[in-house]
């Protein structure tokens, strides 16, 4: 088995060698890399997915705690955050009521983290120019913007989610999209994307993030068909990470897949689309997830934290090593019985200790399941599987990534879908500056 090792720390990936920083005038993780190799196109059609690349997700709109006494009825959306389209299943169901738990003080407050946005005022969105889209959805799109002025070593490249208010309050995405902002304004990891700033206008709220040019991990894996278990590992190495940073705030993801992983220049991987992720002490009943990531905890409605995260993990192992995910069929619900059932159909190119691995993150039994024990994240870093990694030189980014995408420039879309430009008069405050932008009280989105 080959180890990641540390090699001699190289400089910062920039092509000139200095350090860049991003809106705010901080150190930015995330810098430009010179050309490179890419991926050979020849993507299979994995089970569970669609000719375009889409996979059916079951999210939810609204968080469901014990005392939820209504139901409505299931209906479709897709989520909006980069360039796959995905089929999303929204619904609310009723469950029974459940005794309090002691919560559990997690060793960080996000409370007590600075917040990383743009002072009010420093920033506005007529300061920005839009050339292109990167992806749409239900209620909003994610576009490629551009800072009008240029200040020299300054990031002027940046990814631009835009929602529509009517389109998130009819969802009933409020709570989601607060907390969205909420949680990304205080988090900075080398594997967790940006956020720079908010604005809002009388149609829309805005969030300016990082642009990760790499695409998503998706892309690759399906143009290599499967990963090798040294490249498996280095990119479920990165995920780990960001989870244990996360997971030290109480903050679980909820939907980890490699959609929702997007390769930097450097090709590490940058975790995306927070809009599941919640401060969670104890449990939560929300219904939300892609199926086939989902654990059997959320499915059969007995609460859920943590430990969903390091279940996807496993099933996200077993994708990259196998090419398609461990339990699929036509269907949500056929999905959900398999997962229940937990048969694992194991392809002779998996090697024994990559099973053990994986058996170790989807047991059933949560006090059993890898990085849910007694020893946390710890025991995931300290298993066999990842013997030789360096884990203090990955986290400062000092090893060499399997796949660094080829890309020309800093606004580079090439590994993003080409869809149309954006209509620019559904976004008035890109446009022009609004003197005094008419919000709804309805709307309640005061912190943007």
């Amino acid at each position: 088995m080959d180890q990641l090792v540390a090699p001699t720390p190289q400089p910062a990936c920039g092509a000139s060698g200095e350090q860049n920083v991003d809106v705010l005038g901080q150190p930015c993780f995330r810098q430009p890399a010179p050309i490179a190799y890419d991926v050979p196109m020849t993507p299979p059609i994995s089970p569970g997915h669609s000719e375009n690349g889409s996979r059916g997700a079951l999210r939810v709109d609204q968080d469901m705690e014990p005392d939820c006494q209504q139901e409505t009825p299931c209906s479709t959306s897709t989520a909006a955050d980069s360039g796959g389209a995905r089929d999303s299943l929204e619904c609310c169901f009723t469950h029974e009521q459940h005794p309090p738990t002691p919560p559990n003080k997690p060793p960080r407050l996000l409370e007590d983290e600075p917040v990383g946005l743009a002072e009010p005022g420093v920033l506005k969105l007529s300061d920005f120019e839009v050339r292109g889209t990167l992806g749409t959805g239900t209620f909003g799109r994610v576009l490629l913007v551009r800072l009008k002025t240029i200040t020299p070593g300054y990031h002027s490249i940046f990814a631009m989610k835009v929602l529509r208010k009517s389109e998130v309050v009819r969802l009933r995405q409020v709570e989601h999209v607060n907390a969205e902002r909420h949680i990304l304004s205080r988090l900075r990891h080398p594997f967790v994307v940006d956020l720079f700033a908010t604005f809002q206008d009388s149609l829309n709220i805005y969030m300016l993030m990082s642009y990760v040019p790499g695409g998503e991990l998706f892309t690759h894996l399906r143009r290599a068909r499967r990963f090798t278990p040294d490249v498996t590992r280095f990119y479920l190495a990165n995920i780990i990470l960001a989870l244990k940073y996360l997971h030290s705030f109480n903050v679980i993801y909820r939907d980890l897949k490699p959609e929702n992983l997007l390769l930097d220049p450097c090709g590490y991987l940058c975790l995306t689309d927070f809009g599941f992720a919640k401060v969670v002490d104890d449990r939560t009943w929300t219904l939300c997830g892609t199926p086939e990531y989902l654990a059997p905890e959320i499915i059969l409605s007995e609460g859920h934290g943590k430990a969903v995260d390091w279940w996807a993990c496993g099933i996200l192992c077993y994708e990259m090593l196998v090419g398609y995910p461990p339990f699929f069929d036509e269907t949500p619900y056929g999905i959900y019985d398999k997962i229940l059932n937990g048969n694992v159909h194991w392809p002779r190119s998996v090697d024994r200790l990559s099973q053990e691995l994986i058996q170790a993150f989807l047991r059933p039994d949560r006090s059993k399941r890898l990085g849910n024990m007694i020893g946390g994240p710890q025991d995931v870093l300290e298993h066999p599987w990842f013997r030789g990694v360096d884990w203090d030189a990955l986290e400062r980014r000092e090893i060499k990534a399997p796949i660094i995408p080829h890309t020309t420039s800093l606004d580079d879309t090439r590994h993003f879908l080409h869809l149309p430009f954006p209509s620019l008069h559904d976004m008035p405050g890109l446009l022009a500056e609004e003197d005094s932008p008419p919000l709804h009280k309805s709307l309640q989105f005061p912190d943007f």
